[in-house]
């Protein structure tokens, strides 16, 4: 301020002393009066008080990641064929079991009814006609039995004569006469064409007396026996006469002089002898085998079928109706068809890819580090957001945790997927998502907020206001409200026992009763802040405690 304006101030001052009186004396009450207020207000403090209440701790697990279909699958052709039909198209929705395509199964039908035929065969009960075929069957089949061995008999008496006369006659081709001129391996041989014919004469012998003692009327035991005995017979036979006919063609390759007059016809006999045997044998197994087929059908008819049979043509049966199935390709899950990479009418073959199909099912899969992912189980509920729909709150369940960590730049991490449970169709693969995951809940507890809670020496403690003093302050209805008072009353120091807790409420074990008020904030001197000088109980939890927030539980 200029010298010069002070000094018209002075002197208007000095002409007017009864005006300049009056206004320093106004100056001085104001602002006696604003300290005086000021003084009396700053000395009464302000409390924001929360009531104590019933609620629950949640600890969550938050974390961001992707939305992905549960499922997706190519649908493969197992057999192999003509494309029929494709009965669904790309952008459709299916269902488990639902038809997605053909493939020609005209073949696989065909040997289905074949089972089907040959199963049933083997449990109706048999029929009287049935019984009665079945047992003309193998009457017929004994009848052509002994017509067999009655064609054997007629045909062994001249090979047996011929055979003794190649090998014992004089002019025999092999006699006893002319065996000396046999070289050692020539004769030896002889030797055994011989002993062969001798025991093969006396089971024919043997054979050809018990056939003589039968008749087509016989019983089938008996004529059974004679088959057997008939069957050994022309066994012995054939090697007899094989016997023979590689000697004489030994012979006659290493002994070119050695009766060359008779070679040719003991070499002819001894061809047409091994045939007549051979054909002879071959007739006599096909009637033995007949017998035995019609025996096995009528027994089938009249006892049933054996058990292992059955269960053979049950699983023939099983697996047909399993190829049979396959031609008909179905979808294996409720799904959307992503694409269809084959046309109707073209060539199908085992691992073709007929459609691919993905899951409705949407699941979240997020990372979680080492400390988070241990409180995750499976089965625990979740909520998750997306960015891209504001709207949504979807809920989910976690269903896969990883086992084995990836580690990247030096930090652990962990997979894991929520099964998302809200059905809704903006909800697409590939959309950011954010979860919270509850991996601890306890309903019905006492709880204040967090910051509520000091500690001093070791103890834990609140400031405490009853509901009458509160009243007294407050008019308003304060049931189950935060307000604010101010009083100079003193809030009481409570000694309490604290539980669980989570990123907004601690539980009250003991301590406190509901309907009481406790202090989160203490306003004094103007606007200050203070929330006492003791610190809060949050600077020493380590143990109990995890992200999330508390859900009302009453008041």
């Amino acid at each position: 301020m200029s010298t010069k304006l002070l000094s018209k101030i002075r002197e208007y001052a000095r002409a007017h002393k009864l005006i300049t009186t009056i206004i320093v004396l106004a100056v001085i009450g104001g602002g006696y009066y604003w300290y005086r207020s000021m003084s009396t207000s700053s000395t009464t403090p302000q409390y924001v008080l929360s009531p104590v209440r019933i609620g629950s701790i949640i600890q969550t697990v938050s974390g961001t990641g992707q939305v992905s279909a549960s499922n997706q699958t190519d649908i493969q052709s197992q057999v192999s064929g003509t494309i029929e039909s494709i009965n669904v198209s790309v952008g459709q929705t299916v269902s488990a079991g639902d038809l997605i395509a053909t493939i020609d199964s005209t073949n696989a039908k065909m040997n289905l009814d074949n089972s089907l035929i040959s199963f049933a065969k083997l449990t109706e009960p048999a029929k009287a006609a049935d019984i009665s075929n079945a047992q003309n069957s193998v009457a017929k089949s004994y009848n052509d039995g002994f017509n067999s061995m009655s064609s054997i008999y007629l045909d062994l008496p001249a090979i047996m004569t011929g055979m003794k006369s190649l090998l014992y006659s004089q002019t025999g081709f092999l006699s006893d006469q002319n065996a000396n001129s046999l070289s050692p391996t020539s004769l030896s041989m002889r030797n055994e064409a011989g002993t062969a014919y001798d025991a093969a004469a006396t089971q024919y012998q043997n054979s050809l007396s018990e056939f003589h003692g039968l008749t087509r009327e016989s019983a089938t035991s008996s004529i059974d026996f004679a088959l057997t005995n008939t069957f050994k017979t022309i066994q012995m036979v054939a090697k007899v006469v094989t016997a023979a006919q590689n000697t004489i063609t030994f012979v006659v390759n290493t002994q070119p002089d050695y009766q060359s007059k008779n070679a040719t016809a003991a070499a002819a006999n001894a061809n047409s002898w091994t045939s007549q045997v051979n054909s002879d044998l071959s007739g006599l197994m096909s009637a033995i085998n007949s017998i035995q087929s019609s025996q096995n059908t009528y027994s089938t008819l009249i006892n049933g079928a054996d058990q292992y049979d059955i269960q053979t043509a049950k699983i023939g049966l099983e697996q047909q109706q399993r190829t049979y199935a396959n031609y008909f390709i179905r979808a294996p899950y409720d799904g959307i068809i992503g694409r269809i990479p084959v046309n109707v009418y073209g060539q199908a073959g085992g691992g073709t890819t007929m459609a691919t199909i993905v899951g409705t099912d949407m699941m979240a899969t997020i990372s979680l580090d080492e400390v988070n992912a241990a409180k995750v189980k499976v089965g625990q509920p979740a909520t998750i957001t997306f960015n891209a729909i504001s709207d949504i709150t979807a809920t989910g369940t976690v269903s896969v945790v990883d086992q084995i960590g990836t580690v990247t730049s030096g930090v652990v991490s962990y997979g894991v997927k929520i099964i998302i449970n809200t059905k809704d169709s903006r909800i697409k693969p590939g959309m950011s998502l954010n979860t919270n995951i509850t991996t601890y809940e306890k309903d019905g507890v006492i709880v204040v907020p967090s910051g509520a809670v000091k500690t001093q020496s070791g103890n834990n403690y609140v400031q405490a206001f009853d509901q009458a003093t509160v009243k007294q302050y407050n008019n308003s209805n304060t049931q189950g409200r935060t307000v604010t008072i101010s009083t100079n009353t003193q809030p009481l120091q409570v000694t309490v026992v604290t539980g669980d807790s989570d990123d907004t409420n601690i539980e009250i074990v003991s301590g406190l009763t509901r309907g009481q008020f406790v202090v989160t904030k203490t306003i004094t001197s103007g606007s200050a802040v203070s929330n006492t000088a003791a610190p809060s109980i949050l600077s020493s939890l380590t143990g109990n405690r995890g992200g999330g927030g508390a859900r009302p539980g009453g008041n």
